[in-house]
């Protein structure tokens, strides 16, 4: 995935609270609470960020996966460890921090888009975690989309689980 965001001094101060507030697993709506803008502000904020990053109408997962890689905000805290997924489940997660839409992600997961809601919602289950988009922040968190050499799902095992 390629960015035009030259860094995170290329978002202004708004951007980058909403993006933060994202990222961190938030909703629109709650960001626009704590912040006290309105959900049509909340959403200017992000497809302004969309647009410098170079991924215009992608998916919140696929955008907080994208300000994560770009460095362009800090990660969630994780509070816990990641739960046991399976590489299959790993598989899932990157392609919903990767793909937008579910015939895209069904494609990369090999199953059929009418299946991926199953797919995806069993994933944030087994997380415990509220959306999509808050899954692909805590994956950064447990390096389950961090890329390495030899590990077909891009993350290492042992900071997956420690025991696969």
């Amino acid at each position: 995935m390629t960015t035009s965001l030259t860094g995170p001094a290329s978002l202004t101060a708004a951007e980058l609270r909403v993006a933060t507030l994202l990222v961190h697993g938030m909703t629109k709506k709650a960001i626009g609470r704590q912040i006290f803008l309105s959900m049509a502000g909340v959403t200017t904020h992000l497809k302004s960020v969309r647009k410098k990053l170079g991924v215009p109408g992608c998916s919140l997962a696929v955008l907080v996966h994208t300000l994560l890689t770009a460095g362009a905000v800090p990660p969630p805290a994780a509070s816990r460890i990641a739960p046991d997924f399976t590489p299959d489940e790993c598989k899932t997660i990157r392609a919903i921090a990767e793909h937008t839409g579910n015939r895209n992600i069904g494609a990369a997961i090999g199953v059929r888009a009418r299946d991926v809601c199953t797919e995806v919602d069993a994933v944030i289950a087994k997380a415990d975690v509220d959306s999509a988009h808050q899954l692909v922040g805590l994956a950064h968190v447990w390096d389950i989309l961090d890329v390495r050499a030899g590990d077909p799902r891009g993350a290492s095992t042992s900071s997956v689980t420690g025991t696969l």
